[in-house]
């Protein structure tokens, strides 16, 4: 069963060591993906919000109060009574996703795992608060003498939550115009003030498994140049993309983007993505690929298409349309791009809450 919950477009290791799974571990079916036989995606932000839209059987809208809307993204993912509740992303500004969160009466302590698709802002901003929220921070505590070393690390790690993103997330980031001036750097993700308050940063470039029938994507390899424009991605008007290493600055190629993958029993995947940098199509094969699932039940989150041309938004549909989803949820700035566009498309289009 799947289930969407619109709202603002509106889803162990050492004490804070980081744990670095590298991408050679499954680049090919993983034998033991696993199914789930129910996922609910609530969107807890997204660039516009709007209550005047009616529900339908899958498709739920919160309409209790208004919610914010920003530049950015956040879902949550959740599997009916069992665990884990996996928060994708945190939206841009510090206070907008609590404050969503707040109001859709979500309680933050009810979340079990945070997935960063990709180290820019607007998918990481709203991070800190909900891990101040969390208070997963120890607090002093008297021990006895006996207390032995792996019974505080128990504790601590017990009070840790677990923080899955790929290695390239913490980038320092810059553009370099043609004539080498350079704006930057951007703002990455506070990696030692997570860890301060009390997230595990896991770092995988691999698959990783959040829980039986749910893995994050990992590296998603550009196969096919459909729905991503190498030129475009990587150049901009306001300059290249690229991070600095020691004393070199590289070009980017956003090797952290990721997507969040699930397997319905005898339904197919739903894919969450949170930018597709990689391209939403070859997201879409990576998911394919990794879980040996070919029907696809829904691709929903950001897809990155709001700067592409007519032509190559017709290239996305139409091969879209050869992957047959039964549901389609453009977000991120993406949905714009389709309703102008593709009044034709042969697939549920979710429009922006």
């Amino acid at each position: 069963m799947l289930s969407i919950l619109a709202g603002a477009i509106e889803l162990k290791f050492g004490i804070n060591d980081l744990f670095w799974i590298n991408k050679d571990l499954a680049m090919c079916k993983i034998e033991k993906f696993g199914t789930v036989t129910r996922v609910s995606i609530t969107i807890l932000m997204d660039n516009q919000a709007n209550l005047i839209v009616k529900s339908s059987e899958s498709i739920k809208y919160f309409q209790e109060k208004p919610l914010l809307a920003e530049h950015g993204f956040s879902a949550l993912i959740q599997f009916g009574d069992r665990e884990p509740s996996i928060l994708l992303d945190g939206g841009n500004s510090q206070s907008a996703l609590m404050e969503n969160i707040v109001r859709m009466k979500i309680a933050p302590s009810a979340i079990n795992q945070i997935v960063l698709s990709h180290g820019h802002d607007d998918h990481h901003g709203g991070i800190s608060k909900l891990l101040d929220a969390m208070v997963l921070q120890p607090k002093e505590k008297k021990w006895q003498p006996t207390t032995t070393i792996d019974m505080l690390r128990q504790w601590i790690e017990n009070r840790q939550l677990p923080l899955i993103t790929h290695p390239a997330s913490f980038r320092e980031r810059w553009r370099i115009a043609d004539d080498d001036s350079k704006t930057g750097p951007f703002n990455a993700p506070p990696k030692r003030e997570w860890e301060a308050k009390g997230a595990n940063i896991i770092l995988s470039e691999a698959p990783y498994r959040l829980t039986d029938g749910c893995w994050t994507s990992g590296n998603i390899p550009r196969e096919t140049d459909t729905g991503f424009s190498q030129s475009k991605k990587i150049s901009h008007k306001q300059g290249r993309l690229c991070y600095r290493e020691n004393d070199q600055f590289l070009t980017d190629h956003l090797e952290d983007d990721q997507a969040v993958v699930v397997n319905v029993k005898n339904k197919g995947l739903v894919i969450v993505s949170g930018c597709a940098h990689a391209g939403i199509i070859n997201t879409i094969h990576m998911a394919k690929k990794i879980s040996g699932v070919d029907r696809l039940l829904a691709i929903i989150g950001g897809f990155h298409l709001a700067m592409d041309s007519d032509e190559e938004l017709q290239s996305t549909i139409h091969h879209l349309k050869q992957e047959k989803p039964e549901l389609v949820v453009p977000q991120n700035k993406s949905f714009a791009a389709f309703k102008e566009n593709h009044t034709d498309v042969n697939v549920k289009i979710l429009k922006r809450v």
